[in-house]
């Protein structure tokens, strides 16, 4: 594995899945992060202008980059960072059956047998004892906290957006092409997400790149709208946190295998499917799930010069909760063919596998 650095040098603009068009809409639907699959564009990008990528051409003569040369990157993960007193603090989304109460209390919903009627499909359900509580879900936590605090229902360190990003915004008006003169009544407005200046903080990407040769030691890409820069560096990680996270998925592992239960948590959003759930996995039995509003991602495709198609993701903190009913099954590779589409490799459907310490009753 390899990993790179991405600091922003400047305010980013995401745009959502909606489209806009000037003078139809006066604001632009942005999000705070990126998907994905933008960061997997950028870094190709990097890797296309160094001359790394090999292009062909079609049976029309088209010079193209074959799907062989696009899935040389593959991103495994992706993290939040923060530098903290000279220590690298990794980030991912708060899982979504965390929940938070008015005064900054957080509290992990436990999962029981449903007793009443509704239209829920599952027998069980994730719930929470507390009142005047919201899902957590504007929030970050330490990866390493996954394994040990989320896994036993110890109270959290939650990382919320507003101590991360600033939210900015900037007011602009379309130009007409050929006079290059302002358009009347074409002014909009766009959000753009702002990293914490006080603290330094960005992207830090695990990837893997087929073909022998890596990225420069340092660069500069262009991440998400308006070609907005920020400065890369491949990097190790020295973190003693992150060196043990090979050994705690491990021993979540070994756990799962003598309780019988596991947690399948989602960092970044994934493409099921079956719309909000995976199809029925054999020797896994689906218990409950918690999942947030559906993310419409699409893109657009530079060699055609068209939108692609737009589809409905579930976003990341999303958990799902399992009893294993068949101990000889090698769960974690049949759940990622499980969630594996065409563009996984960009970075999407990542995911943990974890114990659960709390007792469910059957």
């Amino acid at each position: 594995m390899a990993y790179m650095k991405i600091k922003p040098t400047d305010s980013l603009f995401f745009g959502s899945g909606k489209p806009f068009n000037a003078g139809e809409d006066s604001w632009s639907d942005s999000s705070f992060l990126p998907n994905p699959s933008v960061i997997w564009g950028a870094m190709f990008s990097v890797l296309y202008q160094e001359k790394k990528i090999i292009k062909t051409k079609d049976k029309n003569g088209k010079t193209i980059v074959s799907d062989v040369e696009r899935k040389k990157l593959k991103i495994k993960n992706i993290y939040l960072y923060q530098k903290e007193n000279k220590v690298m603090n990794f980030l991912v989304p708060t899982p979504l059956d965390v929940y938070i109460d008015e005064f900054g209390k957080n509290y992990i919903s436990k999962v029981k047998k449903r007793h009443f009627l509704s239209n829920y499909e599952l027998d069980y359900v994730s719930v929470i004892d507390k009142d005047n509580v919201e899902v957590a879900d504007k929030s970050f936590i330490k990866i390493d906290a996954l394994f040990k605090s989320y896994q036993i229902h110890d109270e959290l360190s939650l990382y919320p957006f507003d101590k991360l990003f600033k939210q900015d915004y900037k007011i602009g008006i379309k130009i007409d092409k050929k006079s290059k003169t302002a358009e009347e009544s074409k002014l909009y407005r766009i959000d753009l997400t702002q990293f914490e200046e006080k603290i330094e903080s960005g992207f830090l990407i695990e990837y893997e790149l087929d073909g022998g040769e890596n990225f420069e030691p340092k660069g500069i890409l262009k991440l998400g709208g308006e070609g907005k820069t920020a400065q890369f560096e491949i990097i190790e990680p020295t973190t003693r946190s992150f060196k043990n996270l090979y050994k705690r998925r491990e021993e979540s592992i070994k756990q799962i295998k003598k309780e019988g239960y596991l947690k399948l948590y989602f960092k970044t959003p994934a493409l099921l499917k079956c719309a909000w759930q995976p199809n029925e996995i054999k020797g896994l039995k689906l218990l409950s799930a918690n999942v947030g509003k559906y993310l419409s991602i699409g893109g657009f495709d530079m060699e055609t010069n068209k939108p692609k198609k737009m589809q409905r993701f579930i976003p990341a903190g999303s958990v799902y909760v399992y009893k294993i009913e068949d101990e000889s099954i090698d769960f974690r590779n049949i759940i990622e063919k499980e969630i594996e589409f065409d563009e996984s490799y960009k970075g999407f459907g990542l995911f943990e596998i974890l114990s659960i310490e709390e007792k469910i009753d059957e």
